[in-house]
């Protein structure tokens, strides 16, 4: 588990699910009369601390005796034991102190890999406490955020759906709901920090859940309009690369990317993006729409530009050259879309401009028919 996610996480867990102990190798028993101890909701008291350090010493030794080592009842504690100690690296946060990353990574490969142990045992005679324990903390850290979301308080309920996620993670089971609620939520509190131009926030909790879904394209967008926003056109290639290469067929990833440039003035990396976008899919209507109508638009700008220009000056001449050639390639983008989308009221309207600017009359005629007989 992530440290950051790990903080947000205390104060959420009551008691640990119960844990049986019968007659067994001496370390295994010791090990596990401790943790009968263990409230996580304690875990501010030394004595907790101490307990579960304790319990560590003898699963460790049970772990490496060739009785117990293949056992299944001490995997099952030494799982549990060593996401103890995950839960209790915070306490060192709310005493002031800071995680070590690389022990809470170590603690949680050892407890993954002894869960993964119980629940691929054939036997199946320890899997029902492993899920009581993991199920647990997942569903309270998941309720939680459904609190959270519903009160708007998406910092926090990208957080606790982000924890449910992660905690199922150390079953090997994919938490599908909480992985799409925590897209949701990221979402949410990501648009509001973009409106108040908070970027670095936007990154750091974004990056935080990428790295617990590290396929999470929807994620990858988000970063990829959080740094082209903030203007930093090289880290958005960054994770538009990174996105490519989990799905190099992502048309959505191209799309995404040249509405952002749309936003940004970049015409040109605009329109290079939506027609990536339509070599993937020809027939990518939402691509066409936004490409047709950047460069109408844009084919406006410069015939204004070149407006503001004395007569006299060259640039005029390139400008307005420019121009036709830009509402050129809006003709044949809107023409194709208009054919799948033959009652769209506003591109007819474009078109009919667009073959009227271009001296087109017959054809702006018709197009503006169409367009008045839709009511």
């Amino acid at each position: 588990m992530k440290a950051n996610f790990l903080s947000a996480a205390l104060g959420i867990f009551l008691i640990s699910a119960p844990l049986v102990s019968t007659a067994q190798k001496k370390n295994v028993t010791d090990a596990a009369m401790l943790m009968k101890k263990y409230n996580p909701m304690a875990i501010m008291d030394p004595a907790t601390k101490k307990n579960v350090e304790e319990a560590k010493k003898f699963i460790d030794l049970a772990a490496v005796n060739a009785e117990t080592a293949e056992d299944m009842k001490m995997h099952l504690y030494r799982a549990e034991i060593y996401f103890a100690l995950i839960e209790l690296s915070q306490a060192d946060v709310m005493k002031g102190g800071k995680i070590d990353e690389t022990l809470i990574e170590q603690n949680s490969e050892v407890s993954k890999a002894s869960f993964k142990k119980v629940m691929e045992d054939p036997k199946k005679s320890f899997k029902k406490d492993a899920e009581d324990f993991i199920n647990m903390r997942s569903e309270m850290g998941f309720n939680i955020g459904i609190k959270c979301y519903n009160d708007k308080k998406f910092d926090q309920a990208t957080q606790m759906f982000a924890l449910a996620y992660e905690v199922q993670q150390f079953l090997g089971v994919e938490y599908k709901e909480a992985y799409t609620n925590t897209t949701l939520s990221l979402n949410n509190y990501v648009d509001s920090l973009l409106k108040v131009k908070n970027y670095d926030k936007a990154n750091e909790i974004s990056e935080s859940v990428l790295q617990i879904m590290p396929k999470n394209i929807d994620v990858i967008i988000t970063l990829i309009n959080i740094n082209l926003q903030k203007g930093d056109a090289v880290v958005a290639e960054k994770y538009l690369n990174k996105g490519l290469e989990l799905d190099p067929k992502n048309k959505q990833l191209y799309y995404v990317l040249g509405t952002s440039y749309i936003d940004l003035k970049q015409n040109d990396r605009a329109e290079q993006s939506l027609n990536k976008a339509l070599e993937i899919d020809p027939n990518y209507t939402e691509a066409q729409y936004q490409l047709g109508a950047h460069l109408f638009n844009w084919a406006n700008e410069l015939k204004y530009e070149a407006g503001q220009l004395d007569y006299k000056d060259p640039k005029v001449t390139t400008l307005e050259a420019q121009s036709k050639e830009v509402l050129e390639r809006a003709l044949i983008v809107l023409e194709k879309y208009i054919e799948k989308n033959p009652n769209e009221k506003a591109v007819l309207d474009i078109l009919y401009k667009t073959h009227y600017k271009l001296g087109n009359t017959e054809k702006a005629a018709e197009y503006k028919k169409r367009a008045e007989a839709i009511k």
